[in-house]
């Protein structure tokens, strides 16, 4: 059977780096001699050196990349308005306070003109609420001095004082008032996405300024939808841009159930994906779900995996493994180069022209790598005895 498998099994040599046998038990253990003439096909063996290696044990599973929520932004008008200028295509890359689209709106015009006519009103009744209080001040200063002189009774007196109080308060409340209604009117057209600056030349001029306004980019990203055309019109609850910020995203992947007693937030997670073979993500659990599915008995758990040069795309599957094992230097082996015989870890080693199979036991699983706990210590004692 084995040699039926040699041309696609992965055959290991051995080089013993000093101390490296120590960490296995001393037993020989049994070997089988697999013998390969020299004229035999030998196309797509590949000879792997035992090497030490760093491995952390771990939970592996599958998962999915997603955008994380708070860099995603979708960009609308808050009113109605007529797309004038576009700034910003699919695909493009912007930054935060980046200028999107410039919109045409009347409401604008209309808010102008509300805002206007407060600053007017409120200016007005400061002035007719003072003249008013002058007048009732003067009035009871004459009916101070002729009832001192006892010209006149103390009725007309205490009435000049009353009007006096009642002028005060009108024009405290008349003021107050028309601060509140310019603040409104501020407010709205703050709303309306204009700017202070722009309010304020507009108050300073005390004239309808331009009924443009402008949508910006929140976030810094990549502009992933753009549903606006220069000339249409759109309400407030049309969406017009998408951008997504994918320098950091999140995979959420699922882990059995028995294997929540191993996971916990701030965990090391390394992540794979097909579209990078040999390219290993590194990232940290935010997140386990407190729900276990019924049907799978898995238990959603979030990491979040740095990603600055944007090649983890949204929805791209990923393979995750949870380190939970402390790392250490150990003999480790491709786990291509072990086979299962029979419920048994086999290996071949090459001497020259023949391939010895030779049974081994597993230990921590990293990647693609696998611990070999013990089954070429004796060859790596008398690697390393000859080398002396």
């Amino acid at each position: 059977m084995f040699q039926q498998k040699l041309n696609r099994l992965l055959f290991i040599a051995i080089l013993a780096p000093a101390g490296l046998f120590a960490a296995c038990s001393s037993s020989a253990p049994p070997v089988v001699s697999v013998s390969t003439a020299p004229s035999e096909p030998t196309a797509g063996i590949e000879v792997e050196i035992v090497q030490a290696a760093a491995l952390e044990g771990g939970i592996t599973a599958t998962g999915k990349v997603l955008v994380t929520e708070d860099r995603t932004a979708s960009i609308g008008p808050v009113h109605e308005g007529r797309i004038v200028r576009l700034y910003a295509g699919q695909g493009d890359v912007v930054w935060k306070g980046q200028k999107l689209a410039d919109l045409e709106s009347a409401d604008i015009d209309e808010a102008e003109a509300d805002y206007l006519k407060a600053l007017t009103d409120q200016e007005n009744a400061r002035r007719t609420s003072a003249a008013e209080v002058k007048f009732a001040q003067a009035t009871y200063d004459r009916t101070k001095l002729l009832f001192e002189k006892e010209i006149t009774p103390r009725k007309n007196l205490e009435q000049a004082e009353h009007d006096l109080e009642v002028a005060k308060s009108n024009e405290i409340s008349a003021v107050s008032s028309a601060k509140v209604t310019v603040a409104n009117a501020r407010r709205h057209l703050l709303v309306l996405g204009l700017k202070d600056s722009a309010i304020d030349s507009l108050a300073k001029k005390q004239s309808l300024g331009s009924s443009v306004f402008s949508l910006v980019s929140p976030i810094s990203g990549v502009v992933v939808e753009r549903n606006a055309t220069v000339g249409a019109t759109v309400g407030s609850d049309a969406n017009l841009f998408k951008i997504i910020n994918l320098s950091s995203v999140w995979i959420d992947a699922n882990v059995f159930e028995k294997d929540l007693g191993h996971i916990r937030i701030g965990q090391t997670v390394s992540v794979t994906v097909p579209a990078f073979p040999g390219s290993i993500f590194t990232g940290r659990i935010i997140l386990v779900s407190s729900v276990v599915d019924p049907e799978t008995r898995t238990v959603s758990v979030r990491t979040e995996v740095p990603n600055g040069d944007g090649r983890l795309k949204p929805d791209m599957f990923a393979n995750v493994e949870i380190v939970t094992a402390a790392r250490r230097t150990a003999i480790s082996l491709p786990l291509a180069a072990v086979l299962d015989d029979g419920g048994k870890s086999v290996v071949f080693v090459a001497d020259g022209n023949s391939y010895s199979k030779r049974e081994v036991t597993l230990g921590l699983k990293s990647n693609d790598r696998v611990e070999i706990v013990a089954g070429l210590n004796y060859l790596l004692m008398e690697q390393s005895k000859a080398s002396q």
